[in-house]
């Protein structure tokens, strides 16, 4: 089966320190044949999950309030980001994303989650460059 993108295109993204590049990476993995819409972890192997849906999480946060995510994302998809998160991520973002499963419909709580997330949106993207570039092999197996 042909590449729908070359490995130098793919490794350039990788190689990149720009917000852009983890926008392309997450295009990259949403175009995957193996990309589901409707199923909870997007049919996507755990690192490319995770990757999508916290690129998604933070920045409908930062744009609208996170109370706007878990409003649009359905309960499946958020067990198994949770669930994910809890087994994968750094210490404290399984509690926070938790937090604003539970809080979003409270506007006093979710301010804590938004202001979580606006202060560690360097560390999210660092930490979704590091899971890129470890997953090389899979995320080549995506395209």
């Amino acid at each position: 089966m042909a590449r729908n993108y070359a490995v130098q295109y793919i490794d350039r993204l990788l190689d990149g320190e720009t917000y852009h590049d983890l926008v392309e990476l997450s295009s990259v993995m949403r175009s995957s044949q193996q990309y589901a819409l409707q199923a909870p972890d997007y049919g996507l192997p755990t690192f490319a999950f995770l990757f999508v849906e916290i690129l998604l999480w933070f920045a409908q946060a930062i744009r609208s309030g996170v109370w706007t995510y878990y409003e649009a994302t359905p309960a499946p998809r958020q067990r198994a980001m949770a669930a994910a998160l809890r087994a994968h991520a750094p210490a404290g973002f399984a509690d926070w994303y938790e937090r604003g499963m539970s809080d979003w419909q409270d506007e006093q709580k979710i301010r804590t989650v938004d202001d979580w997330i606006e202060a560690n949106d360097d560390v999210a993207n660092a930490w979704l460059r590091l899971l890129a570039r470890e997953n090389r092999e899979a995320l080549l197996g995506l395209t």
